[in-house]
């Protein structure tokens, strides 16, 4: 039986070309003046040997790293997925490799990732929502690891660098356009109260609500209960939709999410509810299948692209200790409209 295959070392490479080992950490690190002869002689050993440098140990030492960690409450849901994306690409510009941490919306596996994190020496962290243990933010600043949040508003704290997006003015954007359609009974649903954007949503719902005169009471707000075992936003949506169908008051629902919304969706169609004939429907977020179901969904879209690279040049100019122009930065949405909303005698 074979053994263990053993990784080649420095010492190993500075044994092949026949020169000290800081020579070839000074070649790998470009941190002292070396001819390029000799430079030439030591990458071919690396390459030769398949001699990979170890970050972590580059780490320890010099206590920086080029790795960022990245937190996200759940990478398999639509919003989360594509700012991963755009983050990881706009930190690849930058020199910056990505280590992704997936909380489920739990706070002791989110403390369990920040103490990951330290331990590997990250030199920067992106949360993609307010973090939900307040003593992992204690841990960062204890380290001095800077922290910047995507799609939040910082919470209390007004030292928090974050990007978010005016939930005011995505729902706003939403009644408006609901009520221009004929709609006087508009119900919010949503997915449960899990990072605080969720909570400023339902907040800015019944705001602008009430600013119109329409009732935002107990029967026209609907929040799914905690689930974190099992996010699945589209079955949350389903069963929400037995709210919906009960109420014949209700002629229009704007969903948290457009995942949320297609279970909504499936759920009315079982019980022949016409959309949008007998009931406007719209989302948040533009997933891909909104533009694929039948009726396409009208979905409040938020600048994701934008809110990365915002996100990324923030946290890069932490790490740089450079001054920021402002820690706290608000995105405008903007509306998709589709079959969902647009009766046919409206079209």
């Amino acid at each position: 039986m074979d053994g263990d295959i053993r990784q080649p070392t420095m010492k190993d490479v500075a044994n092949k070309v026949g020169v000290s080992q800081p020579t070839v950490s000074h070649v790998i690190n470009g941190t002292a003046p070396i001819s390029d002869n000799v430079k030439k002689k030591v990458m071919e050993a690396i390459d030769e040997l398949g001699y990979v440098p170890n970050a972590m140990a580059k780490g320890l030492k010099t206590r920086k790293s080029s790795i960022v960690g990245l937190i996200v409450p759940d990478v398999s849901l639509h919003f989360y997925s594509s700012v991963v994306k755009a983050v990881e690409r706009a930190l690849r510009v930058q020199g910056y490799m990505v280590f992704l941490c997936n909380t489920f919306y739990n706070p002791e596996l989110e403390r369990q990732y920040i103490e990951t994190l330290i331990q590997h020496n990250v030199i920067g962290v992106l949360s993609c929502s307010d973090l939900l243990d307040k003593k992992s933010d204690k841990l960062l600043e204890k380290y001095r690891i800077p922290l910047v949040l995507i799609d939040s508003g910082g919470g209390e704290n007004d030292c928090t660098m974050c990007i978010s997006v005016d939930n005011v003015a995505i729902a706003k954007m939403a009644v408006d356009h609901l009520y221009e359609g004929g709609a006087r009974n508009i119900c919010y649903v949503s997915e449960p109260m899990g990072t605080d954007v969720i909570g400023l949503r339902v907040q800015a719902f019944k705001q602008v609500m009430k600013e119109k005169g329409l009732e935002c009471g107990e029967r026209y707000c609907f929040v799914a209960p905690k689930q974190y075992d099992n996010y699945d936003k589209m079955h949350m949506g389903y069963n929400i939709g037995a709210n919906i169908v009960v109420n014949p008051e209700i002629d229009a629902v704007f969903a948290s999410s457009d995942e949320f919304a297609f279970g909504v969706l499936s759920r009315l169609k079982e019980y022949g509810v016409k959309i949008p004939d007998d009931i406007l429907l719209m989302g948040i977020d533009n997933d891909e299948l909104s533009s694929m179901v039948t009726p396409s969904l009208t979905s409040i879209v938020q600048p994701i692209k934008e809110m990365a690279k915002i996100g990324v040049k923030m946290l890069c100019e932490a790490i740089r200790e450079e001054p920021i122009d402002t820690n706290k930065i608000i995105l405008e949405p903007s509306i998709l409209i589709r079959e969902s909303t647009v009766k046919p005698d409206r079209r």
